[in-house]
């Protein structure tokens, strides 16, 4: 069984080119990702490559990156054991910012039991905080402070 949960918030004065930059950029990931202390890749990102991430509980995971769209899209996926989990990290622009979309889709035989003990809930709220971190440091770094508020900020969890 295979589920999918994400959030999506627009980011009023928040470029998506300044969103982007820190998805092209591994050494930032661990000031916003959930579940990230490092993040490194040989060279330049690029769709069949992988990112090597230290998860917050210790564990080092190879991340193919199974697209990239310049500027726009970043899809990883990693296999802990038991488990696929596919992460998507999306930006576009819109007339006054930028809107931030992630999502997590777990599939795999702990996909069940995860849902059923209430992971969704966790990892949403994971993915809450996850997009608002994004798009304060995007702001910070594009000079154009954060965006967004709660009202802008959608979510939804699915089966797939």
């Amino acid at each position: 069984m295979a589920w999918t949960i994400e959030t999506t918030r627009d980011a009023p004065g928040v470029s998506a080119a300044d969103v982007f930059r820190l998805y092209a950029d591994p050494a930032t990931w661990s000031s916003w990702g959930h579940n990230a202390t490092w993040a490194h890749a040989e060279g330049l990102l690029v769709e069949g490559g992988t990112v090597d991430v230290r998860a917050n509980y210790g564990k080092t995971y190879p991340c193919l990156i199974r697209r990239l769209v310049a500027d726009h899209l970043l899809e990883l996926e990693v296999r802990p054991p038991l488990l696929t989990v596919v992460q998507t990290y999306a930006v576009e622009d819109r007339a006054d910012g930028s809107r931030v979309r992630h999502a997590l889709e777990l599939s795999g035989r702990l996909s069940g039991p995860l849902r059923i003990g209430g992971a969704p809930w966790f990892y949403q709220r994971l993915l809450d905080r996850e997009v608002a971190r994004v798009i304060s440091l995007a702001g910070t770094h594009g000079g154009s402070g954060a965006g967004g508020s709660a009202s802008d900020q959608t979510h939804a969890a699915s089966r797939v």
